[in-house]
């Protein structure tokens, strides 16, 4: 089971957020949603000017005491706990997506979450910011031993390849400690293909950094 990463001394003003427990993200509205997003550029616009928060960027939030999450059905308050088995639930590999989320976030890197499978996590160069620059690599999270299908890797690589971007496939160890590996497609012959791994066993910020 995760730790539960709920502290009893909490700041009085943080804001507080209601939660459906049959969705899986978080709608904000009014000032607290440009609080949020201005402070960190979590979370994704809708065309109503509401906020949006992924799992990743709800649990992140509540890891740092920056929100408190109480459920918009028993008006009880939500703990991280609860947020972990909840979206574990949903997404069995949803611990491991956080610790990734988590440590890109440490490093100080803003990281969108995207909706495609291909691209879950694309991280901005520091000072980047989401509709201004460009982000230029794509994260995609494993676990270890986690078996990754070939022919899905193809499709991984050859996508990133037309986005223009940078695949760095990142695993998560037993531990919880994350290494990065940069995978690219190389062309020895017409009718074979083989994939090269560059092994970062501890890769420093800028061995990640564009």
């Amino acid at each position: 089971m995760a730790p539960d990463l709920d502290s009893a001394n909490e700041e009085i003003s943080v804001p507080i957020l209601y939660f459906d427990m049959e969705c899986s993200t978080l709608t904000v509205n009014d000032h607290i949603a440009h609080e949020i997003f201005n402070n960190g550029y979590f979370g994704q616009w809708t065309t109503e000017n509401s906020l949006v928060l992924e799992p990743e960027e709800i649990l992140l939030l509540m890891d740092r005491r920056r929100i408190k999450v109480f459920n918009s059905t028993t008006n009880k308050k939500i703990t991280s706990s609860e947020i972990v088995a909840h979206f574990t639930e949903k997404k069995n590999d949803f611990w491991s997506r956080y610790l990734v989320y988590k440590d890109l976030r440490n490093r100080g890197y803003v990281v969108r979450i995207g909706t495609q499978i291909t691209a879950p996590f694309r991280i901005y160069s520091r000072g980047g910011k989401p509709g201004e620059s460009v982000s230029k690599k794509v994260i995609f999270p494993l676990s270890e031993g986690e078996h990754l299908d070939l022919d899905f890797l193809d499709q991984l690589v050859n996508q990133t390849k037309i986005d223009r971007k940078i695949l760095l496939l990142s695993v998560v160890d037993r531990l919880g400690d994350v290494t990065y590996y940069q995978a690219s497609q190389l062309e020895l012959d017409p009718n074979e293909l083989e994939y090269e791994y560059r092994d970062e066993l501890t890769p420093s910020d800028e061995q990640i950094e564009d």
